[in-house]
């Protein structure tokens, strides 16, 4: 039994990574996939995958740091659609690793615009479309880096922070209108954004903090993205659910 059928979910950053993985899990349990990416070719490889398993779906190029765009976009699904069910505000980048004091300017705007300011964005139209048809349920993707420092990447870490604020206080001001507001927290997961963190670094994690030895995988978060966005997981608003493989209880 598909458990979002004929629902409308929209899915940020969908090119690669969680949320190709994501859009894929969503469409297997029926929804009708809106997928978006900045990068248009590899978000139609995506669409093609949903199709070729029997899914349907549309691909929008989107760049999440554009409000203009993000606005225009969501819109035109919501009146193409007619309703918008359900939301992973995923896109984000990895930038560039160095100290606090090496970080420059240009670097942090950059890291904000993507990672915070554009699930802002997002958040905010999702949900007055959501607030017209009754509800609907939306999960953020943050990280584990959203709940501890990180030493290299300061700006990604309070980007994700930024991301779980965002997520509790939505939870809060929308539950009485049925529409519940998550986020998912990965550790190491096997994406691209993974290329960007230092191999010493990666070696650590596998080998010595995350008790199952292993980087995770995409299909790993979609499975809770999923399940977060179904009504299996009805009560649950305001939480940030670790995907780490253990990583943050050693």
């Amino acid at each position: 039994m598909q458990k979002l059928k004929e629902k409308v979910a929209l899915v940020t950053g969908a090119a690669t990574g969680i949320g190709r993985a994501t859009a894929i899990a969503l469409a297997a349990e029926g929804a009708n996939v809106m997928v978006t990416d900045i990068n248009e070719q590899e978000g139609h490889q995506t669409l093609n995958l949903i199709k070729e398993e029997g899914g349907q779906g549309q691909f929008f190029q989107l760049d999440v740091s554009n409000p203009e765009q993000v606005n225009n976009v969501i819109t035109e699904i919501f009146n193409k659609e007619g309703s918008l069910d359900l939301a992973v505000n995923n896109a984000g980048i990895g930038g560039v690793f160095g100290a606090i004091h090496e970080v420059t300017l240009e670097n942090w705007h950059k890291m904000m615009a993507v990672n915070l300011t554009g699930v802002f964005l997002c958040l905010q139209a999702e949900v007055q479309c959501m607030l017209q048809k009754g509800g609907g349920k939306i999960v953020n993707v943050s990280s584990l880096a959203g709940l501890n420092g990180m030493p290299g990447g300061s700006a990604y870490s309070a980007a994700k922070h930024g991301v779980i604020g965002l997520t509790k206080s939505a939870a809060i001001e929308y539950g009485a209108k049925n529409i519940r507001v998550n986020a998912v927290c990965p550790g190491f997961i096997q994406t691209p954004i993974i290329d960007d963190v230092p191999q010493k670094v990666l070696d650590y994690s596998t080998k010595i903090r995350v008790p199952m030895k292993r980087i995770g995988q995409p299909q790993e978060v979609a499975n809770s993205i999923v399940w977060l966005l179904s009504d299996d997981s009805s009560y649950i608003n305001g939480h940030h659910l670790c995907i780490d493989g253990g990583f943050s209880t050693s």
